[in-house]
């Protein structure tokens, strides 16, 4: 296509100003002056000027002129480029235009403003010729079809139909999918089988932990000069029991937070959350300030951690015997000599039943003969 240049020419004007003297900016348009009918044509003002935004650019809106029509899904946009070296810059505000019939039509002028003192200088460009051409069509040939027709395959019209309905198949397969499981589950109910396994009671926290202690000292870190790493894995040993056994966020906590969480948890035995966070301080003064303890302090740490976890898993065994105990007592079956008797009301006697069941005396035996006998008196004359 060819394109028209409209501009001003000749270089940059002096305009006379109180004192000083200032340039008139650049200003030139061009615009496509040839394209088919339909076609999008470029149409470009610039203005080239240290302050390009305090020139007033012609606002287009809808119609350049009768025969011309701006394209309306992008019929403005407004680039600025800067030059570092000159200190200028060049802003170009865009158009797109077309018409819709074949002719030579009349680019209008169109206007600027720039300031200049005190006043508005304008500046107005030439007008212009753009022709738009039709497509040349033969009249005398028969009506054709845009494209000849062929024959869709079967897998052509499954990926339409997929495309089309992919949304729906999903939820469809989905659907038949949970069905399914519901039926299953249904029928594994019916049968009372058990449809998840339990899983195995797990290995105590105390447990695992001592068997990383013993791990650690098997590895001999601190002897090999590995001495931050030896730390490390003493620290997360303790750390991670505390947590999985206490409940105490320990991976998660800060020396200081730890602290404050163990003096809660054991306020009667203050020593034992000392004695662990001089673990904690020990190890961060080797991990962090780059600190090189003896091999003495090396094996206190140790011992404190061993200690604290031996001492609870006694407790631990201690607390299982104990609620054991009860049951133990209440299965148990009650020799002869503790049966204990009971009144009528189910109260206990205070006094055994070996010293209740003592030979009758003299009196007693005396008191039972007179009864006897004069019970023999009464029925004596009965039986004549």
């Amino acid at each position: 296509m060819k394109k028209i240049l409209i501009g001003l020419l000749g270089g940059l004007f002096v305009l006379p100003i109180t004192g000083s003297g200032q340039s008139s900016p650049r200003i030139w348009v061009e615009y496509d002056t040839a394209g088919m009918i339909g076609d999008a044509m470029n149409l470009r003002f610039h203005c080239e000027s240290p302050n390009p935004e305090n020139v007033n650019f012609p606002f287009l809106q809808g119609q350049i002129s009768a025969d011309l029509s701006l394209i309306p899904s992008d019929s403005l946009r407004i680039d600025t480029v800067s030059d570092a070296h000159s200190g200028l810059k060049t802003m170009t505000v865009s158009y797109l235009f077309s018409s819709y019939r074949e002719g030579l039509y009349t680019m209008p002028s169109f206007c600027f403003e720039y300031p200049a003192g005190d006043s508005l200088r304008s500046y107005c460009t030439d007008t212009g010729i753009v022709r738009f051409y039709a497509p040349e069509v033969d009249t005398t040939a028969s009506i054709k079809d845009i494209a000849p027709a062929f024959n869709v395959g079967k897998k052509e019209l499954l990926k339409e139909y997929w495309d089309k309905y992919d949304i729906y198949l999903w939820i469809a397969l989905a659907t038949a999918l949970l069905c399914v499981a519901i039926v299953y589950i249904c029928k594994k109910w019916k049968r009372k089988e058990t449809l998840f396994v339990p899983k195995k009671p797990s290995v105590p926290p105390v447990i695992r932990a001592l068997a990383s202690l013993k791990q650690l000292k098997e590895k001999q870190l601190w002897q090999n000069n590995l001495i931050k790493e030896y730390y490390t894995e003493l620290t997360d040993i303790l750390r991670l029991y505390l947590s999985e056994a206490m409940e105490i966020p320990a991976v998660e906590m800060t020396n200081e937070e730890l602290r404050s969480a163990l003096k809660k948890r054991f306020p009667a035995k203050s020593w034992e959350a000392q004695n662990l966070m001089e673990v904690l301080d020990t190890a961060t003064l080797v991990k962090f300030a780059k600190v090189l303890p003896g091999a003495a302090e090396h094996e206190n740490c140790y011992a404190v951690v061993q200690e604290f976890l031996e001492t609870q898993k006694k407790a631990q065994d201690a607390a299982k015997v104990a609620e054991s105990l009860p049951k133990a007592d209440t299965e148990s079956e009650p020799t002869a000599g503790s049966i204990p008797q009971t009144s009528a009301s189910g109260i206990q006697p205070s006094h055994p039943v070996s010293e209740m069941t003592q030979e009758p005396s003299d009196d007693s035996c005396s008191q039972a003969d007179n009864k006897a006998e004069s019970k023999e008196e009464k029925e004596a004359p009965t039986e004549n």
